[in-house]
């Protein structure tokens, strides 16, 4: 059974659901502010710009940028986010050894929806107060459309930005309207046209509009660099391609975007907008296999693990039946809760597994779960029907999961819970069951699924990051273009109870240096994911992340910026 995820790989960050209104007709360009030349001079000598692999100065000077995320409160639709940050910021970043700030966008900052076409002066006054506080403290701006036309796009829900004219035009006259404001301004460094593009049909629908969106914006600013992400998803599919959903496109002065949130079971634990992601995960974790889904293959499981008996049952612990791996290309398991043809409801609490000897004893427990919700569960039926629900009622506590209603095959995996296979390894999964009305020709039981993998098999641990970050590195390198990882971070939970969160951040930052690659760090100042805690009022030391913001002082300090 292919196992199909339904999120994005690296991490969508939004925790509201977008608008998704449309205009009806571009806005007019808007005024040029004093600091900027109403005609078109030569690029001023501060200006970055890209040189093969590279970011460098006028001077042809190597320049990393390292820094952070502004969200600017563009998950809860403010126009004018006034409270998420002041001048004083600026001096907080470059006190942490930054030099950038990647800066949200929403389209509602620049033109409302009541009257389309007309450029909202707040918007400009806002941007131009930062601008002017980012020179003040030599930090480069990187401007993103994190909110574009059409709506939000990293849950899939901001489809109207492809199905749209309308929203299209809109999109690209903002980028215009931006360009021809700033196209003097060294402070901003370039262009982040649109955040984790998620199409509706492939690829060529972003790459297409990320073409006309830079002739607009080559039509009035000839010299900033262009930032273009790679896609997200196409059709809600959240597989990888072989070039890791990057495409190139015909401007020379672009770097190539992508964001980093792997393993999500660990850095959106327990994230109410990415249900899928596990409750509490640790990190590292040798138990747990690091390889993503798009990279293996199913190849066998154990059906013949024991099943409920037809009608009611109470709670009755099922010994699974072991396996051994003989087959040479298993690599990986998975535990299953499976159900076929299933009228009923089977509930599902307290698995253990089990690697077993040559004789069938207990060798090792690799985990033990108790099942308290379907959080890093997938749920897969073959015809669309049937639940899977979390129960009050469990076995060892009030807490388990269940699957009902389904008309043909159905399945629960937990890719958080999959482990490393060794050549001939005997393992067995087992756990406790109940049964509520199952037919009798029903077979509900307790399996492992058994897949073959096309990328090596790691533990939650940094050789894992380093291999996924290496997979979009290495795509950079043959291109031979910069590369910016825009966005990467953990929720609050991981930094918490030992997690893990302080771990992965500094892995990420080590692989991040080695690599030499620009980032800003998700975020700087929010309720979930940043470096300050809230979102209604300004950032307040007394409420933050002191430890992480610790590591990132530690860190990039002694970094040199000039390469």
């Amino acid at each position: 059974m292919r196992q199909i995820f339904v999120f994005a790989a690296i991490g969508a960050v939004s925790c509201i659901p977008p608008r998704d209104d449309l205009g009806a007709k571009p806005a007019a360009p808007p005024p040029t502010p004093a600091f900027v030349a109403a005609s078109t001079p030569a690029a001023p000598a501060e200006m970055l710009r890209v040189s093969g692999e590279k970011i460098v100065d006028g001077e042809g000077r190597g320049v990393v940028l390292r820094g952070v995320a502004f969200g600017n409160q563009v998950w809860t639709d403010v126009a004018d986010p006034r409270k998420h940050h002041s001048e004083i910021d600026y001096a907080r970043i470059k006190d942490l050894g930054m030099n950038a700030v990647r800066f949200y966008l929403n389209d509602i900052t620049f033109e409302d929806s009541n009257t389309p076409g007309q450029w909202k002066p707040s918007g400009w006054a806002w941007l131009d107060d930062n601008v002017a506080w980012a020179k003040k403290q030599g930090i480069y701006l990187v401007l993103n459309l994190h909110v574009p036309p059409g709506g939000y796009q990293s849950l899939g829900k901001g489809m109207g930005l492809w199905e749209s004219p309308e929203a299209q035009a809109k999109f690209i006259a903002l980028w215009k309207a931006i360009a021809e404001r700033y196209r003097s301004e060294p402070t901003i460094a370039g262009y982040d046209l649109l955040n984790e593009p998620v199409v509706t049909k492939s690829i060529g629908q972003w790459q297409d509009l990320a073409e006309r969106a830079i002739a607009a914006v080559r039509g009035v600013d000839p010299w900033h660099i262009v930032f273009v992400e790679r896609v997200n998803a196409v059709g809600m599919d959240w597989a990888e391609n072989g070039d890791r959903n990057f495409f190139r496109v015909k401007d020379p002065n672009v770097v190539y975007e992508f964001h980093f949130y792997k393993p999500l079971h660990f850095t959106h634990q327990n994230a109410h907008w990415v249900e899928l992601a596990a409750a509490d995960t640790h990190y590292p974790d040798a138990n747990v296999a690091g390889i993503e889904w798009f990279n293996v293959d199913w190849k066998t499981t154990t059906f013949q693990s024991p099943h409920l008996p037809p009608g009611d049952s109470d709670w009755t612990y099922y010994v699974g039946a072991p396996y051994t791996a003989v087959d040479p290309s298993i690599a990986v398991g998975k535990p299953v809760l499976g159900c076929s043809r299933n009228s009923g409801k089977a509930s599902f609490d307290d698995l253990v597994l089990e690697q077993l000897d040559s004789n069938g004893k207990p060798k090792r427990t690799i985990w033990s779960a108790d099942l308290h919700s379907k959080r890093g569960w997938f749920y897969w039926t073959k015809d669309g029907s049937g639940t899977a629900s979390n129960e009050s009622a469990g076995h060892s506590n009030k807490d388990s999961v269940a699957i009902s209603g389904n008309q043909s095959d159905a399945a629960l995996s937990a890719d958080y819970l999959q482990f490393r296979v060794e050549p001939k390894g005997v393992y067995r999964l087992s756990g406790w069951m109940r049964g509520q009305a199952i037919p009798a020709q029903t077979t509900c039981q307790i399996r492992i699924d058994f897949y073959s993998a096309k990328a090596p098999v790691f533990a939650w641990d940094k050789s894992f990051l380093a291999y996924e970050i290496d997979a979009y590195v290495n795509w950079g390198k043959r291109q031979r273009v910069p590369l910016f990882l825009g966005e990467f971070g953990a929720v609050r939970q991981t930094f918490e109870a030992d997690r893990g969160g302080l771990r992965w951040a500094n892995d990420m930052l080590d692989l991040i240096n080695e690599r030499q690659l620009n980032f800003t760090f998700h975020d700087y100042h929010e309720v979930y994911m940043g470096l300050f805690y809230g979102d209604d009022s300004l950032p307040d030391p007394a409420n933050s992340n002191r430890a992480l913001l610790g590591l990132l002082k530690s860190k990039l300090k002694p970094m040199s910026i000039a390469q």
